[in-house]
């Protein structure tokens, strides 16, 4: 079982106290799926070189299964479920100039190496398939310990980000501004909210 330990520690001037408490968090075993309804897959960048466009995908999927020595994750969204109801940048986001929906209906990841750090950073190391092209990528963030909602059932957490350049995945539409700026930043930063519960619940 793969788990780290986080101490803190404090100390009165006056009686010369210390206190340390101890936390351990491990990643699960067995089978687990994605609760779509409280999880989330979002993007930002930075547009027109003044403020950063944030969307999100509302249709996302994915399992986790983890063992004594490995864990494996999966996970897939809707690219026609982007968070976007403005009928002219709909229509551009999943022409072909970004994500080609017609052509590419689904953005999957598949991950085989979790790692969890001695400083309690969740490393997590997987294809990234956009656009029908696949990048291998490492995404940092946090894991939480199973624990138990008021029907008994048992939810646990994953949380990611990481950044990513557009281009790489054939993402190249761009337009030129005054004064040197881009409409649209090639670096994409990629935050992921993952809640799951066991599969068979």
């Amino acid at each position: 079982m793969i788990q780290i330990e986080q101490q803190s520690g404090y100390a009165t001037t006056a009686k010369e106290i210390h206190m340390t408490t101890t936390t351990s968090v491990q990643l699960p075993t067995g089978t687990w799926a994605i609760d779509p309804v409280h999880s989330s897959a979002a993007f930002r960048v930075k547009h027109f070189g003044v403020s950063t466009f944030r969307s999100s995908f509302a249709d996302l999927s994915g399992t986790y299964v983890g063992h004594d020595e490995h864990a494996h994750l999966s996970g897939a969204v809707t690219v026609d479920s982007i968070a976007v109801t403005q009928p002219d940048l709909r229509g551009h986001l999943l022409s072909p100039d970004f994500f080609d929906v017609g052509n590419h209906p689904s953005i999957t990841f598949e991950a085989s190496k979790l790692t969890l750090g001695e400083n309690g950073v969740l490393s997590v190391e997987g294809d990234l398939t956009i656009n029908g092209v696949t990048k291998t990528l490492v995404a940092t963030g946090t894991a939480t310990e199973p624990g138990a909602d008021f029907r008994g059932i048992e939810h646990f957490g994953i949380n990611l980000e990481t950044t990513i350049d557009r281009t790489a995945y054939g993402v190249t539409w761009q337009a030129e501004l005054p004064g040197g700026k881009v409409a649209v930043e090639n670096d994409v930063t990629l935050e992921v909210s993952l809640e799951f519960t066991p599969a068979e619940a």
